[in-house]
């Protein structure tokens, strides 16, 4: 089975020996990959119909049936995890992600891996404010996009707003310098490109443009 860098590194985050709910399976290739390392149990988990028979018929060919669980349910509601699992959001908005697990349920959880396609500063600032903190923190390059998956355990965690924007997990580590880079020119762009009359939102890309450049001098960049 070959993964994506994306799920391969989503993969390389979860404990070997712990309940996966993967919420949101699309075609289930990453319940497939942990029950064929052999240390997990799976549950493949989606709203939709389709996602599902194409989940079920992706797990028969591989001839696991018998050992990937498979659950339709909208979000967490047909849900019960085991007091060692971990639910696994990837793909998704980060509003869908907040809607999904806006429920006491998200607190059974050991972990939570969550790779979002918008909105990081947001995720980061609503779930430390939950009662969770960031453990580990990933940028992947794949496609020509970068991608941030997060993984969360309940605790207690004040991340400052540069934090929530930067990641807290993410700073002072150079393998992520391609990443601040990228980011900055974004900003950099956005800022040409904003009338001079939202004055209020010039300034807030300002910030976040002084706190890019200062995380990247920090390697002498």
């Amino acid at each position: 089975m070959h993964l994506s860098k994306r799920l391969e590194t989503i993969a390389s985050m979860i404990p070997s020996d712990y309940e996966v709910i993967d919420i949101g399976c699309d075609h289930a290739l990453l319940d497939i990959y942990l029950t064929q390392k052999g240390n997990n149990h799976c549950i493949a988990s989606d709203m939709r119909s389709s996602v599902i028979e194409i989940a079920k018929k992706n797990i028969q060919s591989y001839q696991l049936d018998h050992q990937i669980e498979i659950i339709q349910s909208d979000g967490l509601n047909n849900i019960v995890p085991s007091k060692k699992a971990v639910a696994v959001l990837a793909g998704m908005g980060t509003s869908t992600i907040l809607s999904i697990l806006n429920t006491s349920k998200v607190y059974l959880f050991s972990y939570l891996i969550i790779q979002t396609n918008n909105e990081w500063e947001k995720l980061r600032k609503t779930f430390s404010q939950k009662g969770f903190c960031l453990v580990e923190e990933k940028t992947v390059l794949e496609n020509h996009k970068y991608y941030i998956i997060m993984k969360w355990q309940k605790g207690n965690a004040h991340y400052s707003n540069k934090k929530c924007f930067l990641g807290p997990c993410l700073m002072h580590h150079s393998e992520n310098i391609p990443y601040f880079q990228e980011t900055l020119q974004q900003y950099l762009n956005i800022l040409q490109n904003i009338p001079k009359q939202y004055v209020k939102k010039k300034y807030d890309i300002r910030k976040r443009i002084h706190w890019l450049k200062k995380e990247l001098k920090a390697y002498h960049l």
